[in-house]
């Protein structure tokens, strides 16, 4: 399984007044980490919107375990843990700067037609995405 690592700093506009990352930013730090990955297996999601599929999020589960602070980095390891002609499910792991867990989270994703109706990758995006992922196991 390709791991993906994503750093980020907590920017001011993702906390609370006592400066705590809000629970809503750590999605869009799921969504990084997956864009990331898509990206570092060698087929950006771009490309993939361009071939007329989407990845639709269908089922979202995040465990929270301690607060993340304002300007603190964070480390995002994401891992593609199934990945399918119709339904690709990744896994995460968000580190602090101590390398102590902030939160883990798992995310499931419907293939996507531009109509939003289900369908499959292409076998050609699918051949692409299967062999990156195994040049790196």
């Amino acid at each position: 399984m390709h791991k993906c690592e994503t750093r980020i700093r907590v920017r001011y506009g993702e906390t609370d007044k006592m400066g705590v990352a809000h629970h809503g930013a750590i999605v869009n730090w799921l969504e990084a980490g997956r864009v990331n990955w898509c990206r570092m297996v060698g087929v950006p999601y771009s490309e993939v919107e361009a071939a007329g599929f989407n990845m639709a999020v269908a089922e979202m589960t995040i465990r929270y375990l301690r607060p993340v602070f304002f300007d603190e980095e964070v480390s995002i390891e994401t891992v593609a843990e199934k990945f399918t002609a119709r339904l690709v499910r990744f896994r995460y792991r968000i580190k602090n700067s101590r390398e102590e867990p902030v939160a883990e989270g798992i995310t499931s994703h419907l293939v996507v037609g531009r109509n939003l109706q289900r369908t499959s990758l292409s076998p050609e995006l699918l051949a692409r995405f299967r062999h990156s992922m195994e040049q790196d196991a």
